[in-house]
């Protein structure tokens, strides 16, 4: 962070100063040393000059103290005769006190540059925006009404899981601009109320805002979800970890969400604190090498006074000579003032975190329309030629002048100039009008990717594939037969054929919409669910997303790339069944499963413990495994706690070619997810119709009526209407078992009075009325 140096570590006061103070924090008797042994070791290597004093300390930046006896970042000079001048402090009274905040902890010592801009350059790596994608399935595939979002921000239906995952890129970004369409952002744009061409200017969201989408569900006592949140930051911040540009703000999140899944009951009792206290509490987790990005919501002023420092490093940069550090100085004010000519008022704010020549610059080429400074400012949006240099050296003066804007406003408590922030609007206009290289009339893999999408946006497919038929296909003549098919002759011919014998035409469905009233009916592969408050269709798109991610992402350096997992929350009988084939018919039309479906009870495994249950996951590869009584299983000594670990490893730290749905009482819901979090964040949780509610049982009855071709008359639905409310289970005969073997006692009433049997597809449809359902519910019913 010095700069290029001229001299040896033997005439260079300042390379030798900073050699020394790591060298210092680097050994083991630094972490143990109290704050004020740290401090008078620092203070033996301060440098002095003409009327000024040096140190190296945080964040591996130069500190300088004027006659006026503060300090303030500011990099050294580059001269070589300047520096030798330099000598090192005698100790004495005249050397001006350390600030405690000016000793570094050690591994701040290993910090860069306050931000960078993760969206400017060359694209990222396909495998790192395949990293964030399947992070961003996660969070598309959960229940929205357990992740409620009320963000003019998002469209709505959104999760705020999915909120979560955006502020988290956004954080990890730094200074969150885009010159041009960028891969990640387009994962996130239609889930966006901004239209995608007005994504380039973004402001990354505070620290607290990721802890408060965190603090959301806990404090609702959702501790699943929490920890599915928590989970999701980790897997967004290891994602982005593959890039270099995102990588300081992702080392720090994944720091912290790693520190804290396992502190969610932890937090839950921070919490009663306040959200302030949870969020200090996040901060306190962070590594002392990656907690520079939280310095911009900690301590904005502390932020600002380094962000002039990387400043006054960049101008030196692109201008290409060395120049005296004091012009340096004036020179990055002179670039602030620009910025805050749009915003004059804001200077005022700024003032108590600046040196007093640097404030009097400050206010010096604000006021004075002549002033030489001026000089340095954008003109018509372009930068000075002095300040026109190579792409990384413009990328970084746009990443540090934009997040200095940022901070500026945040200081003064004032939006952003409606112009923008002078400098980094003409630091982007630098990397936009260089000559773009010639077009070779090829599409590059984004725009093949972008071209793709495009059109499956303009030629939608049907979720549900077609019911298969129940009637065999038409006899076709066979190859040894030369005989071709009899013609059917028009009807108005004068030597028509007898009339051949047709099939009766399939009965109509049952019309469900009037019946059902407002309760949802899904429909997907030739399946009818009652989908009640889940939306299932939504679930099924999730599950085939998901299994055909998990099925590309093999062999990749990825996060779990599993195949998809379900919690089914729900009594018995509530449709685990129906919906574990409609999951299995969807994986297998995106040829990532079997279609099969298998079945295994908690009690079948409880006697073999985990080798039982890892076993049942090898044995079931490539098909959907319903494995009932997940809760019973993992609540339940003494294997519960090793069942929980070993069914998480599988799915977590390996890869599980099975597709699990799991069912769980809903009762059982939280104490599952308080004996094992990580494994519950790990499932996609599924609330299951209560098929006790009377207008449910009443949908259902229709559903599975038209699966049998069965009508009611009216006076039998005002019998089952007046009969569903005292329906009572008992055992196993519970929920759509009920209503089903309900169902089918009437239709064999109805058989039983039939003057005489009629041939199966003689009719389209039975009649049932009144009397076959009278007295039914006293019969199933207990005592």
């Amino acid at each position: 962070m010095t700069g290029p140096g001229t001299g040896t570590g033997t005439d260079d006061p300042f390379a030798a100063a900073e050699t020394q103070v790591r060298a210092m924090a680097a050994a083991p008797w630094w972490n143990t040393a109290p704050p004020q042994q740290r401090a008078e070791a620092i203070a033996s290597r301060m440098l002095t000059g003409a009327g000024e004093w040096w140190l190296f300390g945080a964040w591996a930046r130069w500190y300088r103290c004027g006659l006026d006896g503060t300090w303030q970042p500011c990099p050294p000079p580059l001269d070589p005769a300047v520096r030798r001048r330099t000598t090192t402090a005698p100790r004495g009274a005249g050397n001006p006190p350390i600030p405690p905040q000016l000793v570094p902890a050690g591994p701040d010592l290993n910090a860069g540059r306050i931000t960078s801009a993760g969206f400017v350059g060359p694209l990222p790596d396909p495998a790192t925006v395949a990293a964030l994608q399947q992070a961003q399935i996660e969070a598309l595939g959960v229940n929205v009404a357990q992740f409620t979002l009320a963000d003019p921000t998002f469209t709505p239906g959104t999760p705020s899981t999915l909120a979560a995952a955006w502020s988290a890129l956004l954080w990890c970004a730094g200074a969150p601009v885009a010159l041009g369409d960028h891969p990640m952002i387009q994962l996130f744009a239609p889930y966006l109320t901004t239209p995608p061409e007005r994504l380039r200017w973004m402001s990354p969201p505070d620290f607290g805002t990721l802890v408060a989408l965190y603090a959301g569900p806990l404090s609702a006592g959702d501790w699943s979800g929490a920890s599915f949140i928590v989970r999701l930051l980790h897997k967004v911040a290891i994602a982005l970890r593959g890039d270099e540009r995102f990588r300081p703000g992702a080392d720090a999140l994944a720091a912290i969400t790693a520190a804290s899944l396992p502190m969610v009951q932890q937090d839950a009792a921070t919490l009663r604190y306040g959200l302030p206290a949870l969020v200090e509490q996040w901060r306190r987790r962070c590594p002392a090498e990656f907690a520079l990005p939280l310095l911009r919501d900690a301590s904005p002023g502390e932020f600002f006074r380094l962000g002039l420092y990387d400043l006054q490093q960049l101008v030196t940069r692109l201008h290409g000579r060395p120049l005296d550090h004091n012009e340096v100085r004036r020179i990055a004010m002179a670039l602030l003032a620009a910025d805050l000519h749009a915003a004059p008022a804001a200077a005022h704010a700024l003032l108590p975190w600046l040196d007093p020549d640097s404030a009097r610059t400050l206010q010096a080429v604000l006021s004075d329309a002549s002033h030489p400074g001026r000089q340095w400012w954008p003109h018509n949006g372009r930068l000075p030629e002095r300040l026109r240099g190579e792409d990384t050296a413009l990328h970084a003066l746009l990443a540090t002048s934009y997040i200095l804007g940022l901070t500026w406003c945040r200081l003064a408590q004032s939006p952003p100039p409606p112009t923008g922030f002078a400098l980094a609007v003409a630091a982007a206009g630098a990397l936009t009008e260089a000559a773009r290289p010639p077009s070779t009339g090829e599409l590059t893999p984004w725009q093949i990717i972008e071209a793709a999408r495009a059109h499956l946006a303009a030629n939608p497919g049907p979720l549900a594939a077609p019911p298969p038929r129940d009637d065999p296909p038409p006899a076709q003549p066979q190859p040894h037969d030369s005989t071709p098919p009899p013609t059917v002759a028009a009807p108005d011919s004068a030597q028509a054929a007898p009339p051949t014998v047709q099939a009766p035409a399939p009965a109509s469905p049952v019309d469900l919409a009037q019946v059902a009233g407002d309760v949802p009916i899904a429909e997907a592969y030739g399946i009818r669910f009652v989908s009640g408050d889940e939306d299932i269709e939504r679930l099924i798109t999730e599950v085939r997303r998901r299994g055909k991610w998990a099925q590309r992402l093999r062999g990749q350096e990825v996060s779990s790339a599993s195949m998809p997992a379900l919690l089914l929350v729900g009594a018995p009988s509530s449709g685990q069944r129906r919906l574990g084939r409609m999951v299995a018919r969807a994986l297998a039309d995106v040829n990532v499963s079997s279609g099969q479906m298998h079945s295994v009870h908690a009690d079948e495994l409880r006697p073999g413990g985990p080798q039982a249950l890892q076993a049942a996951l090898s044995r079931h590869s490539g098909h959907v495994l319903l494995l009932e009584g997940l809760d019973e299983l993992l609540l339940e000594e003494p294997h519960g706690p090793a069942c929980a670990a070993a069914l998480y490893r599988a799915r977590a730290e390996g890869v599980s070619d099975t597709t699990l749905l799991a069912t769980c009482a809903p009762d059982r819901l939280q104490p599952l997810s308080q004996a094992a979090p990580e494994l519950i964040a790990d499932l996609r949780v599924v609330h299951l119709p209560d098929l006790s509610q009377p207008h449910l049982q009443r949908a259902l009855l229709a559903l599975l009526a038209g699966e049998r071709r069965l009508r009611l008359d009216e006076t039998a639905w005002q019998v089952v209407t007046a009969d569903l409310p005292t329906l009572r289970g008992r055992g196993r005969l519970t929920g759509a078992r009920l209503v089903e073997t309900y169902l089918e006692r009437a239709a064999t009433r109805h058989l039983g009075r039939a003057v005489a049997t009629q041939a199966i597809g003689s009719a389209q449809e039975l009649v049932l009325t009144a009397d076959d359902f009278h007295g039914l519910a006293a019969e199933l019913s207990p005592p």
